[in-house]
């Protein structure tokens, strides 16, 4: 049964009317089911991302292992049809998951990440890896199923894809999620590596270790961007638009933090308005992967 406490959380979009405005108009710089979406596919898009940017915001901004249990509880009351208290974005993500025939523990491996991260808050590189493999990766392994290119070849393609853009949003947002939830993703081995210690991530501006730390770490994505690139040149059209979107949208972020020489504490780069419009446009006119990551 659904607490009242999950039905009143006033910062958790449940019903119809407010979470195609989430997917559409969230802080992030990749597009989620923008309109190179076929109309017909969009809005199991928009309920998969409705979903998944719900109990995040669950684990990041309220921080409540409770509310996010019973927000799990809810979710599986409505998949297998046991409702006590309806709640439309449920019913809906329901009707796509029964319609689709897309396999539950994708969607559990997302929710697993989201209570993981009330919990556990630094990371060796395995650990960081294994954590991308539930917070991100399935989400591209939905979509991939929403579009019906269920195989496992596409799948590993799209996992480098995913794996870059939960790294790129760990960049951008490093200095909130120490400061805010006590976070630290990228792997201490690495903070060794490059002598960042806990208290450079404190300042006002990223020190010159830290700035390396995070170059290197630009690169990486940089690297599995390019790995991802030819899934693009494999499913349809429509869904090889929307890829190439994701990923110009990245690789743009990824030059921005590259162009403030990986001062990610003092400059959270983020896509202006006519900057997403160019790389819809982009992704519309051209096939080529973007100068940036060639």
């Amino acid at each position: 049964m659904v607490t009242m406490e999950l039905r009143e959380t006033p910062s958790i979009a449940l019903d119809r009317d407010r979470f195609m405005a989430l997917a559409a108009s969230h802080y992030e710089n990749f597009p989620v089911g923008s309109v190179l979406v076929p109309r017909k596919l969009r809005r199991h898009v928009h309920r998969l991302y409705a979903f998944a940017r719900t109990a995040d915001d669950i684990a990041d901004e309220e921080q409540d292992p409770v509310l996010l249990a019973a927000y799990r509880q809810s979710f599986l009351e409505h998949v297998q049809g046991e409702v006590a208290e309806p709640i439309p974005l449920f019913i809906d993500l329901a009707a796509t998951i029964h319609e689709l025939h897309l396999p539950l523990p994708l969607f559990t491996a997302l929710l697993d990440a989201f209570a993981q991260d009330l919990e556990k808050g630094r990371y060796c590189e395995s650990e960081l890896f294994a954590y991308c493999r539930r917070s991100a990766d399935p989400v591209g392994r939905l979509v991939l199923r929403i579009f019906d290119r269920p195989g496992e070849d596409l799948a590993q393609l799209s996992d480098q894809i995913c794996t870059a853009l939960q790294l790129v949003n760990h960049l951008q947002d490093m200095a909130s999620d120490y400061r805010d939830r006590n976070r630290i993703y990228f792997p201490q081995e690495d903070l060794e590596r490059f002598a960042v210690s806990e208290k450079d991530l404190e300042a006002g501006s990223a020190s010159p270790e830290l700035r390396r730390l995070v170059l290197h770490w630009s690169s990486r994505c940089t690297e599995m961007l390019v790995a991802g690139w030819p899934l693009t040149n494999t499913v349809p059209g429509r869904l090889s638009m929307e890829l190439r979107a994701v990923i110009r949208a990245a690789a743009a972020v990824l030059a921005g933090i590259r162009a403030v020489d990986g001062d990610v504490l003092a400059n959270r780069v983020r896509l202006g308005k006519w900057q997403k419009f160019s790389i819809l446009l982009s992704a519309m006119m051209t096939r080529r992967m973007p100068e940036s990551l060639s």
